[in-house]
């Protein structure tokens, strides 16, 4: 019952004009003091006078208006604040959206790179089978032979071009994939480009993590992180190695990617998820990749990317550099005991 008086009460004070409301907080509270100043007079035992009663009808008319004027100006101000906070969410909503387009045509542009890479070897392999197979004039089995060539490569171009295109799509970033889809997209794209650069790439799938699957944009965060790894190799560095484990520890998915290149300078390493932070020559990085790489994690994910915060307790890591990401269990990233 009372809750429905407060109710009515609040649904009247919305469509009143603040003029009204101080009338009727003014009445409201002269109307409770009178009785109330007496009442009290005679719990303390004080006589009632004409100035207990003048009091009691005065504070009310003073205090009663200006209080009421300074609420409402408040809450007027507070609304202008909810608009002006909600307006600069929008721009930073408006901000990410921007920065994570400009991250993917960064990383779109060195996916290009690596696309024409993959491609040279499997085209050239056409180019040399069709002109066998010219020169082979009526030799029927050496015709075959060249014809399964070509179709093999052409298989191979249209598989390469499709893990391109499903990467790119928008609509697949929110996918939820097996660990193994997403290592062997991830493969296909940068396979090539690494075997140029002389590095060794070991992917680790843990037995506890292969049955965990996750949202497709988990993609575009190891692509960056690898990339970043294949820039940071040297042409003095021997063995060059990057190494990228998934396992599963204390109820998240762990990746870490760990690579022996020339390492992270560690008055940088607070500044390397910065956006535009990068320590690359402006012709090859704008510094968003791992600052997207940070948004994607914590946002889509709600876990962590760290780099090199374990370096002192993991052995793994010992004059090394690793990238740590940690992915609580969600409906991003899904363990297959959890779906039962």
């Amino acid at each position: 019952m009372i809750n429905w008086i407060i109710d009515k009460i609040i649904v009247l004070l919305s469509i009143c004009t603040p003029k009204m409301i101080i009338i009727f907080f003014t009445i409201l509270a002269l109307i409770g003091s009178i009785p109330l100043v007496y009442l009290f007079s005679v719990l303390f035992g004080v006589e009632y006078t004409n100035f207990l009663f003048s009091i009691s009808i005065l504070l009310p008319l003073i205090l009663t208006p200006l209080t009421i004027a300074v609420i409402i100006r408040l809450t007027k101000h507070l609304k202008y604040i909810k608009i002006y906070l909600q307006d600069e969410i929008e721009k930073n909503k408006k901000k990410d959206i921007m920065l994570f387009e400009q991250a993917r045509f960064a990383l779109m542009g060195e996916m290009m790179a690596n696309i024409s890479h993959q491609w040279k070897q499997p085209l050239n392999t056409i180019g040399l089978a069709t002109v066998d197979a010219r020169m082979s004039k009526c030799d029927e089995t050496n015709l075959e032979k060249n014809f399964d060539i070509i179709e093999d490569n052409i298989s191979h171009l249209a598989i390469t071009i499709n893990d391109f295109m499903s990467f790119f799509d928008k609509r697949n970033n929110l996918e939820i994939r097996k660990i193994d889809n997403i290592v062997k997209e991830i493969k296909s794209i940068i396979n090539t480009h690494i075997a140029n650069k002389d590095i060794e790439l070991e992917i680790d799938i843990q037995e506890s993590a292969k049955d965990v699957k996750l949202a497709s944009s988990i993609s575009q965060v190891i692509l960056n992180i690898l990339n970043n790894s294949i820039d940071a190799f040297n042409e003095e560095i021997k063995n060059k190695k990057i190494s990228l484990i998934f396992r599963v520890k204390d109820y998240a998915l762990e990746i870490v990617c760990i690579d022996n290149a020339k390492g992270i300078e560690a008055e940088i390493e607070d500044k390397i998820f910065d956006p535009y932070f990068t320590t690359k020559d402006k012709s090859q990085g704008t510094g968003i990749g791992l600052y997207m790489s940070k948004q994607i994690v914590q946002k889509l994910f709600s876990g962590t990317i760290e780099v090199n915060s374990q370096i002192d307790t993991k052995k793994e890591c010992k004059n090394k550099t690793c990238f740590y990401i940690t992915l609580p269990f969600s409906d991003q990233c899904v363990l297959k005991e959890s779906e039962k």
